[in-house]
């Protein structure tokens, strides 16, 4: 070989590996809106969701559905897109579901992943080690029917917040959000659900620790209608980020300046992703732009160069690929 054509060659290569702002290597497909293709299981039905970055952003926490989307047992799994090897199983047991939220439930001051896990038949927060062979740990203990999920860590790795849910289905569901230490203590509820006729999901704190998002719906208001509403730590101070529409899957940008949700905004077809202007009610922007597939389940990357997401790639349920796009 020419030594022309092996510095094409080399060029190349750093070409495939190398892209501004990320570890990762170049996007096996990419889509009409720009984003780019992480991860897509093998087989019809396996359903990947639920991306959200490791600490220094080289890695992927995913929840893989085996049976579909959101159906049956789930397993937690370890994405190296780089490397272009299939995820590393974090954690898989029988006919279990184990569950992670989208955001802030890798936490690098903990050296820790939080996430759901019915273990004992019922839903509680753990933590384990991003480390295949690690074990888990139970975070919090209660009785039925509530069951404990979506959790996400405060900025320190203190804290973790989470959704208590006492009906998930129709009208009546009264979701509550409540934080508790790390070590299981200090379990305080933050906002009232059935106290105050609403049903919140989903929180996520910000990376700077002032304030914690999560979705509402309340029971006077129309089916599908969600709004995204923020708080202080305590559960005070309650600040509303939209005005209508089914607005969900909040995550935070690096900076804690700004939101990214998924939405139908009132107007698309299917949701898509949005991103806020600020921390009060305004005009998003809005990030993905493929009407007839589902997105959400966002995450901000921690270089807050990109946002990686779930996606369908037919109408309905369909099972679920993990891609990327640029953040705005």
């Amino acid at each position: 070989m020419s030594r022309l054509s092996m510095m094409m060659v080399c060029a190349s290569v750093l070409l495939a590996v190398s892209v501004p702002g990320t570890a990762f290597g170049a996007p096996a497909e990419t889509r009409a809106d720009g984003a780019e293709l992480l991860y897509r299981p093998p087989g019809l039905t396996a359903s990947a969701q639920n991306a959200a970055f490791s600490p220094d952003g080289k890695t992927v926490l995913l929840t893989l559905f085996p049976d579909n989307y959101n159906q049956g047992a789930a397993r937690l799994e370890l994405l190296d897109p780089g490397s272009g090897a299939e995820p590393a199983v974090l954690l898989a047991e029988g006919d279990q579901s184990a569950v992670n939220l989208p955001g802030s439930s890798w936490n690098g001051p903990a050296g820790l992943v939080t996430f759901s896990f019915d273990r004992t038949d019922l839903d509680e927060v753990w933590t384990m080690k991003p480390v295949p062979g690690s074990s888990p740990k139970r975070v919090t203990e209660h009785a039925k029917p509530r069951g404990f999920t979506e959790p996400s860590f405060s900025p320190d790795g203190v804290w973790i917040v989470f959704q208590e849910n006492l009906d998930q289905d129709g009208q009546a569901a009264s979701g509550s959000i409540w934080k508790v230490r790390a070590d299981g203590s200090n379990l305080t509820r933050l906002v009232d659900g059935p106290g105050t006729g609403t049903d919140n999901r989903e929180p996520n704190w910000s990376p700077r620790g002032d304030r914690i998002v999560f979705q509402s719906h309340s029971a006077t208001a129309a089916a599908g209608t969600w709004d995204l509403v923020t708080v202080a730590p305590d559960g005070t101070a309650p600040l509303s980020l939209t005005n209508g529409g089914e607005n969900t899957d909040a995550s935070w940008s690096p900076e804690g300046t700004r939101v990214v949700y998924s939405s139908d905004l009132g107007v698309t077809g299917r949701s898509q992703l949005f991103v806020t202007s600020g921390l009060s009610a305004g005009t998003p922007v809005q990030v993905t732009h493929v009407d007839a597939a589902y997105s959400g389940a966002p995450s901000w990357s921690p270089d807050g160069h990109w946002i990686a997401f779930e996606s369908t790639s037919g109408p309905g349920e369909s099972p679920t690929a993990l891609w990327r796009i640029q953040a705005p």
